[in-house]
């Protein structure tokens, strides 16, 4: 069985995507098609692969979730503050994060303590990493804390008084809560522990959808479509995008066409490797609002919409994405010529002073160092992955601030306004600009290019 590495293939996929381009989804090859007159194309095979793939990714992080010690349904995780060792981490606040499981006559109470003057908020998810809500003040201005009842949809529980109702689509949903630090860990970490479940009895919990476990660098590749596991996946949760129906019918077309022989599952399999993930890739790596070597996940407001790819990108390079009310993520790849950032390199970000982050946010910001393709912080001599508003930075005369990426200190610049970067190593920086204002989550702010400096 073929299988893509990733990290080896990655120069393979750049060379391809530039000088032979790939075919963007949703839109016809001109190449032959082998699997015309089937009832589906090759981009069918391509569409449907990266579709149902964000599903096998929230099944995937089930797995390694409730596998860790401690862990289970209705029971929160307390994350150890500035604990990186996960994808795509934000070193900024207090996890805590829990799997709720519920049923038709078993509810479960999440109790939020009363938090003023810091950032925090209980996002909810469901089994395709959709939000559900966040419960925060902005969103629940007449009940910011206290207790919510999470109820299946269309179930009936008796619900103790003061309590309010959220529904869930699907009897289990995930919840990632934030409580930002600010500067005080120990009042970060008293108001995280103050989160409770309070469980209302025991509910009837299907195990995690067996799968065949994979990693980032290995995906699944035509297992995705194999019955009866196919039919497991797609049954255990609904899909709230009004395209799943459609999604999901060309899904198990494709499904029956791979269980009918060998040659029928090999040759979807070649459409998947040799066309879906080159082009599952390329989109990973210039999607959203791309400028000056950023790619922002601006124009999504309160959800993923219809958008199937970004979904599936997103459960595969951050999973639990939140929504452009809560945050806009600014992802540098590339300086602002396009070529791919390396800590061989020195770059400069200069904000001129009508556009620093401090002031395009409610709340904070923040910009951490991320190894490319693995999505985590690599270490340093100075243990710095991050920089944000509470950073002792140095600004310029007329006010406009300049950040460094290099692996070593730059002559010339204040080590508070450095990042370092992995030395050798390609890597990117993710911006986290929290409770943004209506300039950025339209794109009219944009972040400042990432500028190589010879």
């Amino acid at each position: 069985m073929k299988t893509l590495k990733l990290i080896s293939m990655m120069t393979v996929l750049i060379w391809a995507v530039a000088f032979t381009g790939c075919t963007p989804a949703n839109q016809e090859s001109d190449q032959p098609e082998s699997v015309a007159n089937r009832g589906f194309t090759e981009q069918d095979v391509i569409d449907s692969y990266i579709y149902v793939l964000g599903r096998y990714l929230v099944i995937r992080q089930e797995h390694v979730d409730i596998a860790e010690e401690g862990v289970d349904y209705n029971v929160i995780k307390y994350n150890e503050l500035g604990k990186a060792e996960f994808v795509n981490p934000n070193l900024d606040v207090a996890y805590l994060e829990a799997w709720f499981a519920v049923d038709e006559s078993t509810p479960v109470i999440l109790e939020i303590p009363k938090i003023e003057g810091r950032y925090y908020t209980a996002q909810i998810v469901d089994e395709w990493a959709e939000i559900i809500t966040n419960i925060n003040e902005r969103n629940y201005p007449d009940h910011p804390y206290g207790r919510y009842a999470l109820c299946l949809a269309g179930s009936d529980p008796v619900l103790p008084e003061g309590v309010l109702r959220i529904d869930l689509p699907s009897k289990k949903a995930k919840m990632l809560a934030r409580v930002e630090r600010q500067g005080d860990d120990a009042g970060a970490i008293k108001l995280q522990e103050s989160f409770r479940i309070i469980k209302t009895g025991e509910p009837e919990i299907e195990p995690a959808i067996d799968i065949p476990m994979f990693s980032n660098d290995a995906l699944l590749t035509v297992e995705v479509f194999d019955q009866p596991m196919l039919d497991q996946v797609l049954q255990s949760a609904p899909d709230v995008m009004s395209i799943a129906p459609g999604f999901q019918t060309s899904v198990r077309k494709i499904a029956a066409y791979a269980g009918q022989s060998a040659e029928n599952r090999q040759e979807v399999n070649d459409v998947i490797v040799d066309k879906a993930l080159p082009e599952f890739f390329r989109l990973l790596l210039t999607y959203g609002d791309v400028r000056g070597g950023w790619s922002a996940t601006t124009g999504y407001p309160t959800g993923f919409g219809d958008d199937y790819i970004f979904r599936t990108g997103a459960n595969y390079a951050g999973i639990w994405w939140n929504a452009n009310r809560e945050v806009v993520y600014f992802m540098g790849n590339t300086d602002e010529d396009g070529e791919q950032l390396n800590g061989n390199k020195v770059y400069e970000i200069h904000y001129p002073p009508n556009a620093l982050p401090d002031d395009k946010v409610h709340a904070y910001w923040s910009m951490t160092m991320l190894s490319f393709p693995e999505y985590r912080v690599t270490p340093n001599r100075l243990d710095k992955f991050s920089i944000n508003n509470l950073t002792s930075l140095e600004y310029a005369e007329d006010g406009s601030l300049t950040v460094y990426l290099a692996s070593e200190l730059p002559d010339g610049a204040p080590q508070g306004n450095w990042l370092p970067s992995p030395e050798g190593q390609p890597f990117i920086v993710n911006t986290r600009l929290y409770v943004p204002k209506d300039e950025v989550i339209t794109g009219e702010y944009f972040l400042p290019p990432i500028q190589r400096v010879e």
